[in-house]
C-alpha cells in the first residue's frame, strides 16, 4: 500500500495539468469524440466487417512473409531473431552477418558468419559504420519482408501509406554531432578487434560476435528527438508530455522501428486495425487501415497514439471522476483495453452481461479512492502482462515529470 500511495502522489501534479485543461474547455475534443461516435453508428457493422476481412488477410500476408524470411535464415543461422518491439534486428542480403539494437537493455550487437578472422573483422567493421549512422527510412527501405509486404498492400482498398522519416537509429544516443568520417573510424576500429568466436551451423563457417553498450542516458536523446511531436499532441488532445513519453518508454524503449506479433508498430505501438484505425477515423473521418509504413513515421506514430490516448481518458473512461483513478484506468486500457479494465472492476459484482461494461464498472470506481482503484486492477486485471504494464507507466510517468520539470532533457 506504501507503493500506492508513493505513486498517487507523484502522479497527482501530473493528472492536475491534464485535468485543468478539461476544465478550461469541457466540452472541446470530447464532444468531437461523441459526435465521431454518433456518425459511424449508421455503417459501423458493416465497417467492421470489411475492416476485419481485409486486417486478417493483411496481418496472414505479414505473418506468412516472416514465416518464409525465417525459413530461410534458419539455413545460417540457428535461432534466426526477428524484430521485436524493443529490438532492431536486420540481416545482410546475403543473410551473414546479423545486426542489433537492444533499446530496453542498452547494446548493440553485430553477428557475422566467416572462414577467418581477418574476413571477420571486415565485415564487422562496415557493419557496425553502417548501423550506428542508418535511418529509419533506410532500414524501412532494405527490409526483404517490408518490401514484399508493401507490394501486396497496393491491392488492399482501405490501406493508409505514408513516407517513413529519416531518423537515426542510434546515431543521437552515440554522438552528440553528425559524426565526420574520423569520428566514425575512432568509434568503429576499437570495437571490432576482438570478436567472441564460436561454432556456426555452417562447418565450414564460425560466428564472429561483438557486443557493445550504448550510454546508460541514451534514451534522453532518443527522448528530445521527438520532444516536439510528444509536446505538439499533448497540447492538441488535453494531455501531459509525460504520459505520452511514458507510454513510448514502456511500448517500445524508443525503437522506432518497433513491431509486435499482434502485430502493433512504431514508437507507440499501433495496432493497425483497431486503436490505429479508430483514431484515425476520428481524427479525419475516413476508414482506414494503417500500414507499417504510416506508423514508422514517427510524426503519425505519435498522433496516432495521443489521440487514442486522449479517446481513453476523455472518451471510454470520462465517466471516471477523480483524475489519478481516470489515468490510472486509461493507462491499464492502452494495454489491454477498456473492457478489460471494466472487468476488474465488475468482475463478481454484477451479471456477466455486463462484466465488460465500462459505464458501469465507472459507477463503482467513483466510490473507490485513486489507491484502491490502482490495488483493484493490479489484483483483478486478467493478464499479468497489463498489471506490470500498469506499474511501468506509472512510474514512468514520475521519471518524465521530474525530467522535465529540472530541465534535464
Amino acid at each position: 500500500m506504501k507503493l500506492i500511495k508513493k505513486l498517487s502522489t507523484s502522479l497527482i501534479l501530473s493528472s492536475l495539468i491534464v485535468t485543468s485543461s478539461l476544465a478550461e474547455n469541457p466540452n472541446d475534443l470530447n464532444a468531437e469524440f461523441q459526435q465521431y461516435q454518433q456518425s459511424t453508428k449508421m455503417d459501423y457493422n458493416t465497417y467492421k466487417k470489411t475492416l476485419n476481412n481485409e486486417f486478417n488477410e493483411y496481418k496472414n500476408t505479414l505473418n506468412k512473409e516472416y514465416a518464409n524470411y525465417k525459413k530461410s535464415l534458419s539455413k545460417y543461422w540457428k535461432n534466426p531473431e526477428l524484430p521485436s518491439k524493443t529490438t532492431y534486428v536486420a540481416y545482410s542480403p546475403d543473410m551473414k552477418t546479423k545486426e542489433k539494437i537492444d533499446y530496453k537493455n542498452n547494446y548493440m550487437e553485430i553477428q557475422v558468419l566467416s572462414k577467418n578472422k581477418k574476413e571477420a573483422e571486415k565485415k564487422l567493421t562496415l557493419s557496425l559504420a553502417k548501423l550506428v549512422t542508418t535511418n529509419t527510412q533506410k532500414a524501412y527501405n532494405s527490409d526483404p519482408v517490408m518490401k514484399k509486404v508493401a507490394k501486396k498492400l497496393k491491392t488492399f482498398k482501405l490501406i493508409k501509406t505514408a513516407p517513413v522519416n529519416k531518423e537515426p537509429l542510434v546515431t543521437n544516443m552515440i554522438f552528440k554531432t553528425e559524426p565526420t568520417i574520423q569520428k566514425l573510424k575512432k568509434y568503429v576500429y576499437p570495437k571490432v578487434k576482438h570478436p567472441i568466436v564460436t561454432s556456426s551451423k555452417v562447418p565450414t563457417l564460425k560466428t564472429y560476435t561483438i557486443k557493445i553498450k550504448l550510454p546508460s542516458r541514451g534514451f534522453l536523446a532518443k527522448a528530445k528527438e521527438f520532444k516536439s511531436d510528444v509536446y505538439k499532441n499533448a497540447q492538441r488532445f488535453k494531455l501531459t508530455p509525460e504520459f505520452i513519453y511514458a507510454i513510448i518508454h514502456t511500448e517500445s524503449s524508443y525503437n522506432p522501428m518497433a513491431r509486435s506479433y499482434i502485430p502493433a508498430f512504431g514508437l507507440m505501438q499501433i495496432v493497425p486495425s483497431s486503436a490505429g484505425a479508430d483514431a484515425y477515423n476520428m481524427l479525419y473521418k475516413r476508414k482506414r487501415i494503417l500500414s507499417p509504413s504510416y506508423l514508422y513515421n514517427s510524426n503519425n506514430n505519435i498522433l496516432i497514439g495521443s489521440a487514442y490516448l486522449h479517446k481513453l481518458y476523455y472518451g471510454y473512461m470520462r465517466h471516471i471522476k477523480n483524475p489519478i483513478s481516470r489515468l490510472y484506468c486509461s493507462i491499464a486500457a492502452y494495454n489491454t483495453g477498456a473492457g478489460n479494465v471494466a472487468y476488474a472492476f465488475n468482475y463478481g459484482r454484477i451479471s456477466s452481461k455486463y462484466k465488460y461494461n465500462i459505464t458501469v464498472a465507472s459507477r463503482y470506481i467513483n466510490t473507490l479512492t485513486p489507491d484502491q482503484v490502482y490495488a483493484r486492477l493490479k489484483s483483478h486485471l486478467k493478464y499479468d502482462e497489463a498489471k506490470h504494464y500498469l506499474d511501468r507507466v506509472s512510474k514512468r510517468v514520475r521519471m518524465y515529470h521530474r525530467i522535465l520539470t529540472t530541465g534535464r532533457m
